[in-house]
C-alpha cells in the first residue's frame, strides 16, 4: 500500500517540478518585457506570446519526464502500474496547483483591493491573481477577450483558474501512457543527441 502511494507521489512530484520550471521561466522574462520592450511592443502582446512559448516548452518537458517515468514502470515492480497512472498523477498535481491558485486569488481580492487617486491598484491585483498562472497568460487573455481599460492584465477568476489549470493534464497523462506502452512519437532512430535529450529523458532502447 505504502509503495503504491509513494510511486503516485513521485509521479505527482514530477508533474509539479515541470510546472514549477514553467512558472519560473514565465516570470523570469517579466522584468525584461516590462522595462526593455514596453517602448516597442505592447507588454500585453509580449507576455501573451512569451507565455505561449513557455507553455509549449512546459508541455514538451512534462511529456518527456513522464514518458521516462512510464518507461521505468514497464519493469516488473511490486507497486501499482497501469496505463492511466500518468493521468492520476497529473490530476493530483493539478489539484495542488489549482488550490494554491485559488488561495492566491482569495488573498489578492481580500487584501489588494485598494482605491488610490494616483495609482491603478487594480493592475497589482491582476498580477497577483496571475502569480500561479503566468505560464497560461495567453490562455487567460483568450478566455477574457479584449483587455480592459482599467486593468491591462487578464482577470483570473475562480472559474478561469480551474479551467486554465486543465492544460496541465495532457502532457503528463499522454507522456506516461506512451512510455508505459512502449510507444514513441518518432518511431525512427533520432540521430541528434540534443533532440533525443529534448524528446526523451532516457536513451532510446529497443523494445524487448
Amino acid at each position: 500500500m505504502m509503495k503504491n502511494i509513494l510511486t503516485h507521489l513521485k509521479g505527482m512530484k514530477t508533474c509539479l517540478l515541470s510546472y514549477l520550471m514553467a512558472l519560473v521561466i514565465s516570470w523570469a522574462a517579466f522584468p525584461l518585457i516590462i522595462i526593455v520592450l514596453t517602448g516597442y511592443i505592447d507588454p500585453d502582446i509580449s507576455l501573451a506570446v512569451w507565455s505561449l512559448i513557455v507553455t509549449l516548452v512546459y508541455l514538451t518537458v512534462g511529456y518527456q519526464l513522464m514518458h521516462s517515468f512510464g518507461e521505468k514502470d514497464r519493469q516488473p515492480y511490486d507497486h501499482a502500474r497501469y496505463a492511466l497512472k500518468g493521468l492520476v498523477c497529473s490530476v493530483l498535481a493539478y489539484v495542488i496547483v489549482t488550490a494554491l491558485g485559488l488561495l492566491v486569488i482569495y488573498l489578492a481580492n481580500e487584501f489588494v483591493i485598494v482605491h488610490h487617486p494616483k495609482f491603478v491598484i487594480e493592475t497589482l491585483n491582476g498580477y497577483l491573481r496571475l502569480a500561479v498562472y503566468m505560464p497560461f497568460y495567453w490562455l487567460m487573455r483568450l478566455m477574457e477577450g479584449p483587455k480592459g481599460e482599467i486593468c491591462p492584465v487578464p482577470s483570473v477568476t475562480w472559474l478561469r483558474a480551474v479551467l486554465g489549470g486543465l492544460v496541465m493534464l495532457p502532457a503528463g497523462a499522454f507522456g506516461y501512457w506512451m512510455g508505459f506502452t512502449g510507444r514513441r512519437i518518432f518511431k525512427g532512430e533520432i540521430k541528434s543527441p540534443l533532440l533525443r535529450r529534448i524528446l526523451y529523458s532516457t536513451p532510446k532502447k529497443r523494445d524487448r
